[in-house]
């Protein structure tokens, strides 16, 4: 399970490394995972590192794999997959790595570009051929000469030479095409456009695109340099038009030949590139994660700096304390690997910095702790809510979700995901819903069996009840008194069998008043948890005050916080129990008519007012001395808020004032023995600093802890009211079952009993299938987790926990694989260049 209470122990450590060994040291650093390292050098600019110009080689080198990359999507090649995890480069390879990268680069794009040129050549010899195809039925057997003259006599004597244009213009830009062309030309233009279009390759892009052919014919050389200009703005391909039938097939048949050719060229072309890619295909895997691992390498030994003597590479990097052990003998072992006589080590520091903090955890408990690190990271050394979140999770999702059948699809889709998580983890998704799924796979597994295990206690399975048993309930009617009436009341006072043990007893089902019976159980149940998870997150705050030595706040903040909380909704528990037990409808003294309400007794309890009796024969109160019981508790919940409020900023307060004069006494006492430019000035700036720590105005404490009192005392009263939510959500989802059930199933399919009946049923039982898992599970299963998750970081964690840590990040090759790129580094290299 790993460190899931607290987390690790964390040491800053001061790394020394013997530059021949510090690549290979840096290498099984980063596949251990466990050293987080610090930039020595923060003031550096990123152009004056040690290392800039190998982190630029190796981002070229995975630019130019990124090309190629490229190169093989285009052409569909599929790349496969790392059979194995190579190491990285090492610096002896990287030249020669380096030039056999650059010779598969330039003959990729030197047959791309061959390629592309051939496909241009392609495209428009097929624009021809379908423009002399489409345009040829226009012109029939006229023969048209650009230079013949043709001397206009209408209204405004147009006469000149006549012009002919042909072309393709894609289809999407015909019309508009089209239009400017007679605006331009005032209607003195003749325009055809081809009847079928042509559905083109694009060498650019790959994509299909679709264009048509048209003919203009106009006269006059002015006329004709307006229509070039608007075929130059509209992208239009022109092609020359034969002037005689004989030269357009002429020309169409030479096109054909040209275009037969080409293909068998194209087709070589493919087939050379397409094996070089081929090849490069099978090693691309293992070379791009070879690339990384040395660039970042180089990245992480840019951090360190190097000594006076430039032999020695010095960085601080946070180290659990349980892998100190591992890192050195990492650091032996590579030390004796390399044969160097002056070893590297490392040996830990001291300093005032936070460490980060650090959860081991497994693949069990994963995803639990990724539910509290959404909030926040812990803070270092606090109680960990992951650990309790295991059970209490999943418990409270069950409440909400709770349904035998609902469960079971939760527990077989979570099984499957738990037996196939070897094939599914080799092979890493670009669907982040399914990862989501994934990662959270035992989170759903225990969110199943949970719901099972209440889906039992509330008796239902697709809204129906099972009678696992004999019922409580016991007919001492006869036939004749059943028939008589509609309804049959059922008084528990009368004849019972023994309790149902097993949850609810399912003849509720049957219940005119089961939504009331129902609501009263859920909702009371929802209060007395709540209240319970609450008081066990204000203990969890006590094991932190003792863990931390804050003995002050034991006695100013977490007696007083539980007096609050117990002397109010604790006694509401109680007041819910003891109406239970006490009011039993067998009892001849207790009535069930004359239980006293306890939402009446609770207000009462806080306006200091006397309760009066349900009715005239009945106690106001369930037992004896209750409302002086109540005065008490209710002025000593009281009597705890001012403790909240000014025990801890007075306590605090007195003790800074007596620190504080402590701190001047050391400060006059050095003042008065050392002289001012001496080398112990830093001890008296630490000692200012340690004045101006405890100098802390009284007003701002007291604001500080005003805020988290009121929080306290308003929260508490809230955060009661927000676990009904238990109540709603559980109501909610049993209520749209059997609706869905009754509506759907039952009305539609189950009531038919004609010869289509099987078939109908079978429609109708997949329809509801399908309500059911999308509305039922999916819906309803998300909105469950989404209020139990608020039901943790609100409700519970609250009361203990601060999240204001920081993560513990170590270097990790693992995180290399995801294929995200170092801008920063590549947009330094550039910058270099």
């Amino acid at each position: 399970m790993g460190c899931m209470l607290r987390s690790d122990v964390m040491s800053l450590c001061d790394v020394y490394l013997q530059p021949e060994a510090a690549f290979d040291i840096i290498s099984e650093f980063g596949e251990m995972g466990c050293l987080q390292f610090l930039d020595a050098n923060p003031d550096a600019k990123p152009y004056q590192r040690n290392y800039v110009s190998e982190v630029c080689r190796c981002a070229e080198m995975e630019r130019r794999l990124r090309y190629i990359e490229s190169e093989m999507k285009k052409d569909n090649i599929k790349i496969p997959e790392a059979d194995h995890i190579p190491p990285a480069l090492q610096p002896y390879e990287l030249s020669q790595f380096e030039n056999s990268l650059e010779e598969w680069e330039s003959d990729i794009a030197g047959m791309s570009e061959n390629q592309t040129n051939l496909l241009n050549n392609y495209l428009e010899l097929n624009e021809m051929s379908y423009v002399l195809n489409q345009i040829g039925p226009f012109l029939g057997d006229a023969e048209i000469s650009p230079y013949l003259l043709i001397k206009g006599a209408g209204e405004h004597g147009i006469g000149g030479r006549l012009v002919i244009i042909s072309g393709v213009v894609q289809r999407s830009r015909s019309f508009p095409f089209e239009m400017m062309l007679w605006r331009v030309s005032r209607g003195n233009i003749y325009y055809r456009q081809a009847t079928e279009d042509a559905i083109l390759l694009d060498p650019a892009t790959g994509k299909e695109i679709r264009k048509v052919a048209f003919l203009a014919i106009c006269q006059g050389e002015q006329l004709s340099t307006r229509m070039e200009k608007v075929c130059t703005g509209f992208r239009v391909n022109v092609y020359p038009c034969p002037e005689t039938k004989d030269e357009r097939m002429d020309m169409s048949m030479k096109i054909e030949n040209r275009i037969c050719d080409l293909e068998q060229v194209l087709k070589k072309t493919k087939f050379h590139r397409c094996k070089a890619l081929r090849t490069v295909g099978k090693k691309w895997s293992l070379w791009m994660l070879q690339v990384r691992k040395s660039k970042s390498i180089y990245h992480t030994m840019n951090m360190f700096s190097l000594d006076i003597t430039k032999n020695c590479l010095i960085g601080q990097c946070w180290v659990p304390n349980d892998d100190l052990s591992r890192v050195n003998v990492v650091l032996e072992e590579c030390t004796a690997k390399v044969g160097t006589n002056v070893p590297s080590f490392i040996s830990k520091t001291e300093t005032d910095a936070v460490p980060p903090t650090y959860h081991r955890t497994n693949k069990f408990t994963k995803g639990f702790q990724e539910l509290i690190n959404a909030y926040g990271d812990s803070t270092y050394r606090e109680l960990n809510p992951g650990l309790y979140t295991i059970v209490t999770f999943p418990f409270l999702f069950a409440i909400m979700f709770g349904d035998l059948g609902h469960a079971m699809i939760l527990i077989i889709f979570s099984a499957w995901m738990i037996k196939t998580e070897a094939k599914h983890m080799n092979k890493p998704s670009t669907n982040e819903i399914w990862n989501i799924f994934f990662g959270g796979r035992y989170v759903i597994f225990l969110m199943g069996i949970f719901s099972a295990y209440c889906g039992l206690l509330y008796n239902d399975m697709f809204t129906k009840h099972i009678h696992w048993m004999q019922s409580y309930w016991k007919n001492t009617l006869s036939l004749e008194d059943i028939a008589k009436s509609q309804y049959v009341i059922l008084d528990p006072a009368n004849d019972t069998n023994l309790p149902y043990v097993l949850g609810v007893d399912p003849f509720w089902e049957y219940a005119s008043n089961k939504i009331m019976v129902q609501n009263s159980l859920k909702m009371k149940m929802s209060i007395i948890i709540g209240v319970i998870h609450m008081m066990f997150g204000l203990v969890l705050s006590l094991f932190n005050h003792i863990y931390f030595k804050r003995r002050y706040a034991i006695y100013l903040q977490f007696i007083p916080q539980m007096i609050f909380l117990c002397c109010i909704f604790f006694w509401l528990i109680v007041l819910i129990f003891a109406k239970w037990i006490l009011f039993n409808p067998k009892s001849l003294k207790r009535q069930a008519g004359c239980a006293p309400l306890i939402l009446i007794l609770f207000i009462d309890m806080a306006l200091f007012s006397t309760s009066k009796p349900v009715g005239e024969e009945c106690d106001a109160y369930m037992f004896r001395n209750q409302h002086t019981t109540q005065k008490y508790l209710m002025t000593l919940a009281l009597l705890s808020v001012p403790v909240l409020f000014f025990g801890t900023p007075l306590y605090i307060y007195r003790v800074n004032q007596k620190k504080k004069l402590e701190a001047m006494k050391k400060i006059s006492q050095f003042r008065r023995y050392q002289k001012r430019d001496s080398d112990m000035r830093k001890y008296e700036e630490q000692l200012l600093a340690e004045v101006a720590k405890y100098s802390i105005p009284i007003g701002e404490i007291m604001i500080h802890q005003a805020i988290h009192s009121i929080e306290f005392v308003l929260s508490t009263v809230s955060h009661t009211a927000s676990y009904l939510r238990l109540w709603a959500l559980s109501l909610a989802h049993q209520q749209l079952s059997e609706m869905l059930w009754n509506m759907i199933l039952s009305k539609l399919g189950l009531k038919d009993h004609t010869p289509l009946a099987p078939v109908k049923i079978t429609f109708i039982f997949a329809v509801w299938a399908v309500f059911t898992f999308s509305i039922l599970v999916i819906m309803e299963g998300l909105s469950a987790f989404l209020h139990t998750l608020r039901l943790h970081w609100v409700e519970f964690m609250s009361k203990f926990y601060e999240g204001a840590g920081y993560p513990f990040r170590p270097y990790n090759f693992n995180e290399l694989f995801t294929g995200e790129k170092d801008k920063r580094v590549e947009g330094i290299c550039k910058k270099k260049q």
